[in-house]
């Protein structure tokens, strides 16, 4: 067994750093936030955005975390563009079925705690 982990370091130390990166994915990943893809109106500000679905999140986290999710540099966006946001666990998330094809956000509301 010995003389295999000496032939085989590379597999070893492979193995120790997928497991020290799942282990810090596993510890800093608290499951809270999941990611809805909506379409920007006309009007909407990332910071109006905010209002309605940043949950327990300040207003700045939540900007900042759509600008890194998008790749956004500045904080203008522009209307008919699709946007990733986060959606907070602790936010209740109430559709509306359009038609077979799209499911679009109606309301976003948070719980009573």
């Amino acid at each position: 067994m010995m003389k295999w982990l000496q032939n085989n370091t590379y597999i070893v130390l492979l193995f120790f750093a997928f497991t020290a990166m799942g282990a810090f994915l596993l510890i800093t990943d608290h499951g809270e936030t999941t990611y809805e893809q909506i379409e920007i109106e006309q009007g909407d500000t990332l910071w109006t955005l905010a209002e309605r679905y940043r949950g327990t999140m300040t207003t700045q986290e939540w900007v900042d975390h759509v600008k890194r999710e998008n790749g956004l540099t500045a904080e203008m966006i522009v209307a008919g563009h699709a946007l990733t946001v986060p959606i907070n666990e602790n936010s209740i998330h109430i559709a509306n079925l359009e038609n077979e094809e799209e499911l679009h956000s109606v309301e976003v509301a948070i719980k009573n705690q």
